[in-house]
């Protein structure tokens, strides 16, 4: 590859990380912390003025003009954006105790391997780690992660250290650079839209129940859809965060495949290495 073609490449690979990093922060932090924050001020108005929310925000309407309405606008937006993310991480820190209590939400090393191993075979998974040796050294259970480093490099979103974790990020990361369209982002986007509905949902419900007049049944009843919602969004939720692990070490297994069928195509300059198939075929 010519340089300008790889400083192209590599500005819109970073276009397209930008892009994606701007839409998720959209979506999970600052159009559910709006709705929070909404959610919140309508509750303090109403315990402040019972019954006269609606006149409350008219004056404040009328008395705001130029300048004021602008600091208003921006002061609204930071607290959606600070409430949204805040609620966010909380529904993450929850969401990492649930894994915690509960292994078989966990992907350990040895099931990864195995995974792969029985799904696309022992020869092709063979070649790919042959292809990337840092990745066949996080999936071998053997080797494992000092206890006294992990505090310098614990992950985001409660994700759990680990060589688990590593292998995932390793195959996430090539895969955004070389094959962005096999790149888990669709499965970690939803991650995170999901998981940063339940503050809404709550505050949403919360209003509901104190704005309008609702018999106790009726609000009881509120409360167990909410919940039940709630619920399913947490049981989806970590299910796609064992499927996220699997997709990008899949994808990548799968990226590593296409590209020797690739290569095997006749006219291709450059042709698979003699031997290949025969050498791979045998036991690990």
């Amino acid at each position: 590859m010519d340089p300008l073609t790889a400083v192209t490449a590599g500005k819109a690979a970073a276009g397209r990380r930008f892009a994606f990093y701007v839409a998720v922060q959209l979506t999970s932090v600052v159009v559910p912390g709006l709705v929070a924050v909404t959610c919140l001020t309508v509750l303090i108005l109403h315990a402040q003025n019972p019954g006269s929310i609606g006149r409350t925000l008219k004056g404040a309407a009328q008395t705001l003009h130029g300048p004021a309405v602008i600091m208003v606008d921006v002061s609204w937006l930071a607290s959606a954006y600070v409430v949204g993310y805040v609620g966010r991480e909380l529904a993450f820190r929850l969401l990492g105790l649930a894994e915690r209590l509960s292994p078989r939400h966990r992907a350990t090393l040895g099931a990864l391997h195995g995974e792969l191993e029985v799904a696309y075979g022992r020869a092709a998974l063979r070649r790919c780690l042959r292809t990337h040796p840092l990745l066949k050294y996080l999936l071998s259970p053997a080797d494992g992660t000092s206890p006294h480093s992990r505090i310098l490099r614990q992950p985001g979103g409660a994700l759990r250290t680990g060589n688990a974790y590593e292998a995932f990020n390793y195959a996430k990361l090539w895969l955004r650079e070389h094959n962005p369209e096999l790149a888990p982002d669709a499965t970690e986007a939803e991650i995170n839209i999901l998981v940063s509905t339940l503050l809404p949902l709550a505050l949403g419900t919360w209003s509901l129940i104190a704005l309008t007049p609702l018999s106790i049944a009726a609000s009881a009843v509120a409360v167990v859809i909410a919940a039940a919602v709630s619920a399913l969004t947490f049981v989806q939720v970590l299910r796609l965060r064992r499927v996220e692990c699997w997709e990008a070490l899949r994808n990548l297994l799968e990226d590593h495949e296409m590209r020797l069928a690739a290569a095997r195509l006749p006219g291709s300059p450059f042709p698979a290495e003699p031997g290949e198939d025969t050498q791979d075929s045998g036991a690990a």
